[in-house]
Parts: structure tokens; sequence; C-alpha cells
């Protein structure tokens, strides 16, 4: 059962007031269950916070049982090893949300660059089950060169560099993932390790990875988890992914405290003294803190925060990662796993207390009221819907720049020509004998076509209507010709000529419209 603090403040407040009314106090002491008092309840009596996923309570766990033995079968055959099963899964983060006491995000619409909470990426993070192979993170953003980046070559960073308009995995971007950023990386290692390139990868069914992945590669075999089952069995689901993210953010506070203590600050932290200070020098010492937060968070840039997560993905240690493998490999013979490793496995519950005293570290306003929920919060991966992720690949050429946009144009006739496109898909695999099949393959068709059905809907509605004046301008009447074969024409032809004529006129319009680009 999902219990949130607000409840545990409120529940305890009123058997406070129970018990007191039961022993006859007519004036307790006040009692207000503050988020500190929490914390120090939950420390004495070893309570910790368990972060439950929004895909936990719907998931599988009758397929995510029956999925290990299959996962099994499919490792003995290919005579898979540890070294040779990999695990991807992407995740959101919004790289510069501060937790919502802090000045910064109360003040956030009197502070230039309000958007800052909502500066996000998502990141791609693959293991494999042996632990030896943590491969290079890919980072998805919405501009092809950031500003960050301005003078480094996008192809030698320390990450893989990919682009989308909204900063979300979508279908055609995993096959540039897989081709560009997998493959190389996983033939390396191979390479390095005297392993046979024979590799397995294990996906989840996220909108975003296209079943052509299936054979896309000769050497790569990849398999599909069972839908709602990636809470339960992905590997990078547990733990790694949390982990990851909370170490970033403790990365982040700590250099946030580093900018933030001046040696001034320093210098009152040890005076004897600093209980006679006046409020007036404790007023002008707090808004110089904030000040030199709101410098901070406006330098805080992207690139900066991609080498906090590599080096948070590069602390993960092996005894971590095959904890987090142990669900999906469940089963397997002791002669096909790997050597056993030694080691400290590395919990979300001890990260996320280190990030919490990262930022309760920090002397600016609000930072020292954190707690462990406000750090689940700001790691927890934004929501996504499959409209988010099923997007184009429209991205800006720098961070702040002009949008590709304006040089690349959607077109009521492309979106047309690929409306027609489906139907013949739809009409040649219409044989099929397995009528199940077929079926699934068309609702999930016409569910991913959607979007681009409302836009050529929109378009026709949105469409310039031609006066006639417009019309007639562009296609002159001419002069009716009388002739034999003429003489028997019904006039419903001539109509039917006309309707096609303006139809061809309206067609060519529709580029004009605002939502034919």
């Amino acid at each position: 059962m999902a219990v949130d603090t607000r409840s545990v403040k409120e529940y305890a407040r009123e058997l406070y007031a129970a018990v007191s009314r039961k022993m006859g106090i007519t004036e307790p002491k006040p009692f207000n269950a503050s988020s500190g008092w929490l914390q120090r309840f939950k420390k004495r009596n070893k309570i910790t916070n368990i972060n439950i996923g929004g895909e936990e309570a719907s998931a599988d766990r009758v397929a995510a049982r029956e999925f290990p033995p299959f996962l099994r079968e499919i490792m003995e055959e290919g005579q898979y090893t540890d070294d040779q099963v990999f695990n991807m899964d992407e995740s959101g983060l919004f790289w510069k949300k501060l937790p919502s006491k802090t000045f910064v995000v109360k003040n956030a619409s009197k502070c230039r660059g309000r958007k800052l909470q909502k500066e996000r990426i998502t990141v791609l993070f693959t293991t494999n089950a042996s632990g030896t192979c943590k491969l290079k993170l890919s980072v998805i953003h919405t501009a092809r060169k950031p500003h960050a980046y301005k003078s480094m070559d996008m192809t030698k960073l320390n990450v893989h560099w990919l682009t989308a308009r909204k900063a979300w995995m979508f279908s055609t971007l995993s096959l540039s993932w897989f081709d560009d950023c997998f493959v190389p990386d996983v033939k390396k290692f191979c390479e390095q390790q005297n392993v046979p390139f024979k590799i397995l990868l294990l996906l989840d069914n996220a909108p975003g990875h296209l079943p052509l992945l299936l054979d896309r590669h000769p050497n790569v075999k990849v398999v599909f988890l069972p839908p709602n089952t990636t809470s339960i069995i992905q590997p990078m689901d547990q733990e790694l992914i949390c982990n990851v993210k909370a170490a970033f953010s403790a990365k982040k506070f700590n250099l946030l405290n580093d900018y933030t203590n001046t040696k001034e600050e320093l210098l009152n932290l040890s005076d004897t003294n600093t209980d006679s200070k006046s409020e007036d020098d404790e007023d002008q010492q707090l808004a110089e803190q904030e000040v030199l937060l709101k410098q901070f968070w406006r330098t805080f840039n992207v690139k900066k925060a991609v080498d906090f997560l590599v080096e948070a993905w590069d602390q993960l240690c092996v005894a971590t990662v095959r904890h987090a493998w142990r669900n999906v490999l469940q089963g397997i013979p002791g002669v096909r796993q790997s050597k056993s490793v030694t080691g400290e496995v590395q919990t979300v519950a001890v990260a996320v207390d280190l990030a919490r005293e990262a930022a309760q570290s920090v002397t600016a306003a609000g930072f020292s009221e954190t707690t462990n929920d406000d750090i689940l919060e700001v790691i927890r991966d934004p929501d996504v819907t499959t409209d988010k992720m099923v997007d184009d690949d429209d991205v800006s050429e720098e961070a702040g720049g002009a949008s590709s946009q304006e040089e690349r144009r959607l077109s009521h006739s492309n979106v047309r020509g690929a409306i027609e496109c489906i139907e013949k898909v739809k009409l040649l695999l219409s044989d099929d004998p397995d009528a199940n099949r077929y079926e699934i393959f068309t609702t999930q068709l016409l569910q991913t076509m959607e979007p681009y059905f409302k836009v050529y809907h929109d378009n026709i509605n949105t469409s310039r209507q031609q006066s006639k004046t417009e019309f007639f301008a562009r296609n002159p009447p001419q002069p009716a010709q009388a002739s034999d074969s003429d003489s028997g024409r019904d006039s419903d032809d001539d109509f039917e000529g006309f309707v096609r004529e303006a139809l061809v006129s309206v067609d060519d319009t529709d580029e004009d419209s605002p939502e034919g680009q």
C-alpha cells in the first residue's frame, strides 16, 4: 500500500490529539508533525522510502514468471554467455530540476529563464549481464550542437549524441542508435575481450522500439520483454537507473554547495559570535546566497550535467549490475553464469540518502528542508505517452537557435501519400490466413498513424477555400467549341470535369495553409 508523506503527518497529528485527550491534557504542547520530525522518526525506526513505479501496479506477474525460462532456452540454444547478453532502457531526466521547497523553484516566475525546471534529456543505458561492459551512454537532446559544446566535435564526446525535436526516443531514432551506437560498441567489446561477436539484446515494448530491430543485424538477436513486466524483470529498471540518477543529483548539489559557500560565508560559519549577528546581517547573507544560486543555475549547462551522468554511470560496480539481472536470469545453470564477484551492492536507499545529505548541505534557502521524497521527485522519470514518443526527427541546429522546421516541411501531399501507402500495405497483407495476427498488425498500424490522420484532416479543414474570382483568374473559362462529337455529351460530364479542376486547384493551395506545413 502506497503511503505518502502528507497522509502520515496528518495521521500523526490526529494520534497526538487523541492521546492527549485520553490522558486528560487540556492544553498539550504544539505538535506540527514537521518534515524534520518525520525524518527523525523514520531514522529511529529504520524506515526507508520505497519508490513504487507507475508501471508496477499494473505489472503482469504471470508473464514475468514465464519469461525467465523462455530466456533460459534461448541462451542455452544459442550458447550465449552473460558477457553476450545485453539490456537497454531509456529514461528521461530533468537535469536542472530542484526540490520544490528551494528559493529558485518558489520564485521561478520572477527569475529569468523560469523554464529551467523543464530542461530535459533522455538517456539510454546499456549493460551486459556479467557487468563487464557498460556501454557508452547515449543522450537524446533537442539540439544537434548545444552552445555548451560549441567548440567541440560532437562525434568525439564521452557520450553518443542523438537529437529529436522533443528529446524522446522514437522509432526511427532507435534504428540509428542500433546501427551507429550499439552494434559498433558491442563489436569492439567482443574484440577486446576475445568473445565471439554473437549478441542477445533484451528490450522492452516501448513504442519507440521498432520490430524491425528483430532481424536488423545477423550477429544480434533482439528479444522483446513481455508487456507490463519491465518493472519486475527488466535489469535496467532494477535499481540501476535510479542509482545513477541519485548519484547525479548528489554531484549536482555538491557543486552547488561549493559555488554558494564563498570564503566570507566560511569565515562567518567559523566565527564564535555568529549568534550575536543582527537580523540585517542574516538577511543580507541570505540575499547574497540567493544571488549566487541564481547565477550558478544559469551557468549550469547540459555539458556539465552529461559529465556528471557519465561519472555516476562509471561508478556503478559489477556487483550492482549483477544484482539487477537476478530476476530475469533466475534459473540459469551455474556453469552458464559468469564467475561470482565480490563487492557491496549499491542500493537506491543509500544513493538517495547521499543525495539528500548533499542537498541539505547547500546553504541557500529551502535546501535544508530537503527530504528523501524530494530527491525521488527530482529523479523520477518524466511521464511520457505514446503520442510523445512516436515523433518525427525535427531538431534545432543549436540550443536556443531557430528550428530546422523552416527547412523541412511536411506538405499535405506527403501526408496523403503516406496514408495511401498504409492502405496498400493493409491490402497486401489482407490475405494473411492468421486473422488474429492481421488484426493486431492493422490495429497497431492505425494507432501509430493516428497523429498523421489528424494532420491530414486538419489540413483539409483549414485549407484556404478559393474564391470564384481567384479560381477563374487561374483557370479562365474557354469558349465552347461545338463539334459533332460533343453534341451527344451529357452536361454532367462537363460538371465533373469542372469539379476535377477545382479539386486540383484546392490541392495546390493546401501547401499554403499553416497546418499544411
